[in-house]
C-alpha cells in the first residue's frame, strides 16, 4: 500500500452542491504517494454529510469524515469555521498537509505532486510551504489571479510575504512539523487564511509557483461576503491585535497588512453598535485584544478616548509608506 505523504484538510458546511467538485479535484489528483482526504463539517442541514459518505464507500481507506455539533450559542460563522479547522489538524500524520474550502477546488492534477517534489529539495528545506496563484471565480464569469502576476517564482520571506504579498490558503501545502506550534487557545476562533499563514510562517519562507492551479469561488454566502461592515471591519480588528501576538517580530508587517482596518474603522465610527458586538468584545476580552475593545466600545469612550483613538488611526495610515519603504 502507497505510503500517505499528504492530507487535504476539506471543510464544508451546507455545501452540497459543491461537495462533488471539491472532492473530486483531490482524487484526480496524480501522485507517487498516497493521499489522505480529511473532511469537517461543521453541523450541516442539508445533503453534504450523505454526500461525503458516498465518498467514503468510493474510497474507504483514503477519506474520513469529522463533524463538529452546532449548539446553540455556538453558531458565530467565523468562530466555527476556525473551529472546525483547527479540529482536523489533529488527524494529520503524514508529512504534509494543504486546506481546501468546501466551494474550492484543483484545477491542476499534478499540483500535490509538485508541491511535494520541491518540499522535498534539500535547497527548499527551509520553507515551511509551497504555494501558487488561483483564480478567484465569479458568478458573472470572471476569473481574476488572486496573486500579483509580477510575483515570480521563487521563496518569498515572511517579511514580504506579510506585508507586500497575498497568497491563497487553499494554494499553500504546508510541512506537517510547525502544528504543534500553532498557538490554538489563542486562536481558537480566529484561525482564517490569516491567521494560518502567519503561524507559518514565522517558521519558515514559502516557495512560491506563479502558475494557477486551483480556484477560489467567490460566493454571496461567504464569511466576509455575507457579513455587514461593520462585523467584518470588527472581526479584522482582532486578526490585528492577534497578529502582534502571534507574531510580534513582524509588527510593522502588520501595521501594512491591515492598514485598511484603522480606515474602514475610522469611516464606520458611527456605525458601531456595541450591543450588535457582544460575541466580539467577549472574544476581543478574553484574547487581550485592546484596540478591538476600544473600537467595539467607540460610542461608548469619553472624548479623549476618541480623540486618542483617532490620532492612532492617522499615525498608522500616515506612517504604512514610511514603513513600506524601510522594510
Amino acid at each position: 500500500m502507497t505510503e500517505n505523504r499528504v492530507s487535504v484538510l476539506v471543510t464544508f458546511y451546507n455545501q452540497e452542491k459543491y461537495v462533488d467538485t471539491a472532492l473530486q479535484s483531490v482524487f484526480s489528483q496524480k501522485t507517487d504517494f498516497g493521499v489522505k482526504v480529511i473532511v469537517g463539517d461543521d453541523g450541516s442541514s442539508d445533503r453534504t454529510c450523505e454526500i461525503v459518505n458516498q465518498w467514503i464507500e468510493r474510497y474507504p481507506d483514503n477519506i474520513e469524515l469529522h463533524i463538529m455539533e452546532r449548539g446553540e450559542g455556538k453558531q458565530i460563522p467565523g468562530f466555527r469555521a476556525s473551529r472546525n479547522r483547527l479540529n482536523l489538524l489533529q488527524y494529520v500524520d503524514t508529512d504534509y498537509f494543504n486546506f481546501l474550502d468546501g466551494d474550492d477546488y484543483f484545477t491542476c492534477d499534478t499540483k500535490l505532486q509538485r508541491q511535494v517534489e520541491i518540499l522535498d529539495l534539500a535547497d527548499n528545506s527551509d520553507c515551511i510551504a509551497c504555494g501558487h496563484n488561483v483564480y478567484r471565480s465569479y458568478s458573472d464569469g470572471r476569473n481574476i489571479p488572486a496573486t500579483d502576476p509580477n510575483l515570480k517564482e521563487g521563496k518569498v520571506s515572511p517579511e514580504y510575504f506579510w506585508s507586500k504579498a497575498y497568497i491563497h490558503t487553499d494554494s499553500l501545502m504546508f510541512r506537517s512539523s510547525f502544528i504543534p506550534e500553532i498557538k490554538v487557545k489563542l486562536l481558537e476562533n480566529s484561525f482564517n487564511d490569516t491567521m494560518i499563514t502567519l503561524s507559518a510562517v514565522q517558521h519558515g519562507m514559502i516557495y512560491y509557483i506563479p502558475e494557477i492551479w486551483a480556484i477560489y469561488l467567490q460566493t454571496a454566502d461567504g464569511i466576509w461576503t455575507s457579513g455587514n461592515a461593520v462585523v467584518n471591519h470588527v472581526r479584522s480588528i482582532i486578526f490585528y491585535d492577534l497578529a502582534t501576538k502571534v507574531n510580534p517580530k513582524l509588527k510593522m508587517h502588520t501595521i501594512c497588512r491591515f492598514g485598511y482596518v484603522w480606515k474602514g474603522l475610522f469611516k464606520l465610527r458611527k456605525s458601531i453598535d456595541p450591543s450588535s458586538l457582544t460575541a466580539y468584545y467577549n472574544e476581543a476580552k478574553d484574547k487581550g485584544c485592546k484596540n478591538a475593545i476600544l473600537w467595539i466600545s467607540y460610542p461608548d469612550l469619553n472624548p479623549f478616548q476618541k480623540i486618542g483613538l483617532l490620532v492612532k488611526t492617522f499615525f498608522i495610515r500616515c506612517s504604512i509608506p514610511v514603513i513600506k519603504h524601510i522594510i
